[in-house]
This record gives C-alpha cells, structure tokens and sequence, in this order.
C-alpha cells in the first residue's frame, strides 16, 4: 500500500451557500448556468470535462474565487487543468489556495508520477525558445505544493510530506535540468522548518519557478498539534525528509549531465587549476569555461544554491563523511516509502548523494572559500576508504573508469585534491597503497586535462620508500590487466629517474633499472607476434601510447651522459636492437606492404576504413617510427653499430637481477 492510499480522504464539504453571478459573467454560459445548487457538485465536474476550454479558463478562474466551490471540485480538475499550461495556471493556483489541501495534494502527487517528457515537447519548445510542457507540467505541480503543504494542519505532517516528495523525486529524475531542479529546491525550501527568504533570482532559468502571492484558505479539516513527544518526532521527521530529498536531487541532477561532452561540474580540474595556477592551460581552462559560458555559469550557481540550502536544512559535513565510508556491511537498506517511517534514523540519506555533496562542499571550500569549513580529510586513510567503499578493488580496472558516472569519479577525485592539501601520511601497508593508487589512477584514465591526470603522481612520489615505489610500478608494467594505467606508470618512472637527482634511490641502480627496462618493451612481442590487422589495433587502439613513452623515456636517458653511464645502457643495447627495433620495423613494413595503394591486400583499410587507417597510421605508428629512429641514431652515434662490441651484464648480474625480481613481487 503507497503512503498515498493510507492518507485518510477529505470529507464532503456542506453546501449552505453557493456562488451568486457576478456581473462580469454571462449568464446565459453553461459553466455559469449549472453551477450548484443547479446541479451537484459531481454533474459539474462532469460538464467542465465537456465544456471547458482555453477560452473558459479566465471565466473558471472567476469561479473557483469561491471556496466552498473549489474545496468540492478542487482536487478533481487537477488533471483537467494541467494539459492547458500555462494558460490555466491561474486555475491550478486557485484550487492550490483554496481547495481541500489533503485530497489536492493526492492528486498533484498522482500527476507528478505520471508525467513523461516527450519529443513533441521538446521540439515544441526548440522551435519558439520557451519550456517544454512537461517542464511547466512539472514547476506548477511543485508550485502547488508549496501552497497546499503551508495549508495543511495535521498531526503527521511527514505523512503528506512522504507522498509529495517520493512523486516529485520520481519526476525530477525523468527530467532532470536546471528548470526542474530549481522548482523543486525552492518546493524544499518551501516546506522546510528552518528556511530562509529565497534570494533574489539571478539566472534566467529562476524566472521559470512559479509563486503564489494571494491569500489561501484554511485548511478546512484542519487538526490540532498538541504539544508531545509525537508532536516533536514529527518536526524531525520533516526536517529528515527534506534532508533526503535535498540529496537525492542534487544526486539527480549531476548525474543529469551524463552526455560525452558535457563538462559537468568540472571541480577536479578547476580546484586544480586553482591550486597549481602554473599549470593551467588558457585554451582548455574550465576556470574560464565557468566564469564566461553563460549554461555552465549558470550550473555554478545553482549548484551553490543546493549547497547553501543543504547547510540550512542541517546536513552535517561529518555525518556526510561517516556515511560516504561506510562499508558494504555497515550500509543500511534504501528508504521504502512503501512503509513510512516512525523516527529520523529510519529515513537514512544514500551514499552516493552523500559523497556528491561532500565533494560539493570542498569544492566550494576551495575555489571560492565559501561554507563551512571540511571535517579533516586525509589521503590515507579516509580517501582510501572512500575509494574502496564506492569502487571496490576491481580486477577489472577498466570498469572503473568507463563504468561509472562522471560525477562520481568527479567527485572522488575532487575529495582527494581536497585532501592532498593536508600532509600525506605512510599508508598501513602497502597493499592499501597499490590498491588505492592503481584505482585513483583508473579514474584518471579518462579525464583528458593533464593536470588531473597528474594526481595519481603526486600520491605515488609522496611515499618514503623508493623500494614500494618501484615495486608498484613493476607491477603495473607486468600485469596486462593494468595496461589501460601502463602509460602512467612509465611516466612516474620517468619522474624518478629524471626529476630526482638524489644517487641513493634503487631507481638510479642499473641491475633494478634492468628489471624494469624488460617489461617496458614486453607488448612488441604481443603485438609483432599477431596478424597484421590485429598488430595495427594494438599499437594504434590500446598499446600505443605506453610504448612511445617507454621509447621516449628510453631516448632521454640515452641523452643524458650522467644517466647513461650510472645505468650502463650500453648493457641495454643488444636486448632493445633485437627485441624492440628491429620488430617494430618488420611490423611497419608489414602495414606499408598491406596498403593497396603499394600493391597489397589493403586487410587493415577494409577492415577499419582508408581514412581511420591513414589517421591511426600517422598518429601512433608515425610517432613511434620517428621515436625509433631517433633512438637508433642515438644509440649508433655513442656505442657504434656492431653488437659484438657492446657489453652486457655478467652472469653475477643476471643473478643478482633474480634476487631482486623475488625481492619486489610480494606486497606487505
């Protein structure tokens, strides 16, 4: 049974007085001629079902100025009314103020469940630039509540509270957008027991949220709230509702911006822009995309707005916390509103929403210092957590970053920017340390600003031991699962070897470098080893970029005289030339032979198409070619062109190199 159906019904209405004409009325109008006592009250409905058109509407709005007649067919024109928005706002106003608030409110809450956006409206609205109708459908309908929810005297208000909200919720998910989400924010407002004055409109799409200015009836049933224990659970529960409600729309509405170019919010990269300045990009800066695009301005401002509101119906940030890193077994069962609740701690607010609103918080906390300050956040152990509660220790880390929403991942990296403004503390063990930088990493594999992409790093170099370090890149190079976050790893093996100049650090040793200098080049042999077409996908499609940046970091050593004596790469030279170059250039004169314009059987052009095969070819085999040549001019120019001359390591080494693969495979 829906708390609709156990709300109790209104009682008809005495009818000692009816509506005398006004001179403004034509008499001789049918709407006018029939009303009660001419015929009852149902008979009438029945003929404004027939008779009432968009014409009629001003004369109907006339007539419901009548309480008693809109307290008896009030709720009843609901539905009549709402299909001629806006013209019949008016009316849906009038029977808003004036009709029984317990039978309306079943039915506003009856067509809020069932409006539906369709494509008619869409193009409807696209061709004239007004709202579509379903979006003024659903601000009226919330309009209405206001109105009726201030009228209304019960002894269990959070009944009737429970039924609007689960509707409005329903319909602002199929329907999510800036219109929508600021009427039923100002709804929430509306209906709380601790709000304040709505500010002043600001962006055009506050011009769409409708009020009610005129004066409304009493409620006509209206019950007297004694002063009890009862009669202060219920103001809680109130205030419990409109906390989750208040999620589960700011939940909603992000996840609303789920289209491939859509920014979202953008929080990570701008707190990072902030923070880092010297790294912004001026062409791709989303600090300047919010500042100037008047849509995503707009977004700020009302996502400030839920923000604001959130701390005034009494949302605490360390409550938002405990919740968003709960485990799967401390994490209660969803809200029923099959079965109302009889106390705040059986109204429990959702995980998800949570954590959107805490990344919220410290975004706003960020760029503009603006709220309340954040509980203290830290990488290890609470971002770790929070990771592991939302994302889990996947196997397959491409699910994590394709699988799921971007404004989770948004929001999960925007908390650990925020965090990383706090010292980073050694992580209990170096298990938790790989898990949690090969997930964050995994969010990261999507983002196309580099500077998010350059979080993981930042996390990775913060740990004290080189000998974990190198052990977590290792492990990434090896393992194929990983090969999505191959190409962040070599870059934070660069970063050590290159960035930091100190001689103590295993990443400056030869025989540890020589470990790792074998898996660097490990996916030629995959791809060399396959057909041609199946070679080409790998090195355009998923093990391009990794390998141009084992080669590219390969050739700036190689540059370096300090570098390359202190890890012997003259050691290295033999292994590259017969396991790197010289495939690589079989496999390129492989995909030059199958082009049809050379004579071949053109497999890759039919298989993927003449013009993917040229811009697949240009950027990832082209790159690679002009990397290898450079390498190869390199390496002949310092250490001559016959192997027989080059050194390797000795069989002392080899050995030694073994101890050091057992030495960096188990995980503490």
């Amino acid at each position: 049974m829906s708390p609709a159906s156990q709300l109790p019904r209104a009682k008809p209405q005495p009818q000692p007085q009816y509506l005398t004409h006004s001179s403004t009325m034509n008499p001789e109008d049918p709407l006018v001629q029939a009303l009660p006592p001419a015929t009852d009250y149902l008979t009438y409905l029945t003929l404004l079902e027939y008779q009432l058109t968009p014409q009629r509407l001003p004369l109907l709005h006339q007539l419901l100025q009548d309480e008693r007649l809109t307290t008896n067919i009030g709720w009843d024109l609901v539905k009549l009314l709402l299909p001629m928005l806006p013209a019949s706002t008016g009316c849906l106003q009038d029977v808003a103020r004036l009709g029984n608030p317990r039978e309306v409110i079943l039915r506003v809450s009856e067509a809020l469940m069932q409006l539906q956006p369709g494509d008619e409206d869409e193009d409807d609205a696209a061709a004239d630039g007004s709202l579509s109708k379903h979006i003024l459908q659903f601000n009226c309908l919330l309009a209405m509540l206001s109105v009726l929810h201030g009228r209304i005297q019960t002894k269990a208000p959070s009944r009737f509270l429970a039924t609007s909200l689960q509707a409005a919720l329903e319909a602002h998910t199929a329907m999510s957008c800036d219109e929508t989400t600021l009427a039923l924010l100002e709804f929430l407002r509306d209906v709380s027991p601790s709000k304040r004055p709505a500010p002043a409109p600001r962006a055009p799409s506050e011009s769409s949220v409708l009020r009610t200015a005129e004066a409304s009836a009493p409620d006509p049933e209206a019950e007297l709230a004694s002063p009890s224990p009862s009669a202060n659970n219920e103001k809680l529960l109130v205030a419990k509702f409109i906390q989750f409600g208040l999620l589960e729309l700011l939940k909603s509405y992000l996840l609303s911006f789920s289209g491939p170019m859509d920014p979202g919010m953008s929080w990570t990269v701008r707190m990072q822009e902030h923070l880092h300045p010297s790294l912004r990009l001026p062409e791709q800066s989303q600090t300047q995309a919010y500042s100037s695009n008047k849509g995503l301005k707009e977004r700020d401002m009302l996502m400030g707005k839920i923000v604001a509101l959130s701390r005034d119906v009494g949302i605490d940030s360390v409550e938002l916390l405990s919740i968003a890193s709960r485990s799967a077994l401390e994490r209660r069962p969803p809200l029923d509103f099959e079965e109302p609740p009889k106390s705040p701690e059986e109204i429990p607010l959702e995980r998800h929403a949570s954590l959107l609103l805490l990344a919220a918080r410290a975004a706003g906390f960020t760029l503009y210092a603006s709220g309340h300050p954040m509980p203290p956040l830290s990488v290890f152990p609470d971002i770790a957590a929070i990771f592991s509660s939302f994302l889990g220790e996947s196997e397959n880390i491409d699910e994590v970053a394709y699988g799921q929403p971007q404004a989770l991942l948004d929001s999960l990296l925007a908390l650990t920017v925020h965090a990383m403004q706090n010292p980073i503390v050694v992580p209990a063990s170096e298990t938790e340390f790989k898990h949690f930088v090969i997930t964050l990493t995994a969010c990261t594999a999507r983002q196309t600003h580099g500077i998010v992409r350059q979080i993981p790093a930042t996390i990775v170099h913060s740990h004290p031991s080189s000998a974990t370090r190198f052990k977590l890149i290792r492990t990434i190079l090896e393992d194929k699962k990983l090969l999505s976050i191959r190409d962040s790893a070599i870059t934070w093996l660069r970063e050590e070897m290159i960035g930091h100049e100190s001689a103590d650090t295993i990443f400056h040793d030869p025989l540890h470098f020589w470990v790792l200098f074998q898996t660097l080049f490990g996916p030629v042999k995959e791809a060399t080893s396959a057909n041609v077409l199946d070679s080409w996908m790998h090195l355009t499609q998923t093990q391009g970029a990794a390998l141009h940046s084992a080669l590219n970091l390969y050739y700036l050593l190689l540059s370096s005289p300090s570098l390359r004596d202190s890890l012997q790469l003259e050691k290295t030279v033999v292994f590259f030339r017969s396991q790197a170059l010289e495939p690589l250039r079989q496999l390129f004169r492989a995909f030059e032979s199958d082009l049809a314009a050379k004579g071949g059987d053109g497999v890759i052009e039919s298989a993927v198409g003449e013009e993917m095969c040229q811009v697949g070819t240009a950027r990832s085999v082209g790159l690679i070619g002009l990397t290898l040549d450079q390498i190869e001019e390199a390496i002949n120019d310092t250490y001559g062109t016959d192997d027989s001359d080059l050194k390797t390591f000795t069989q002392a080494e080899e050995t030694r190199v073994s101890e050091i693969r057992k030495e960096t495979e188990g995980w503490n």
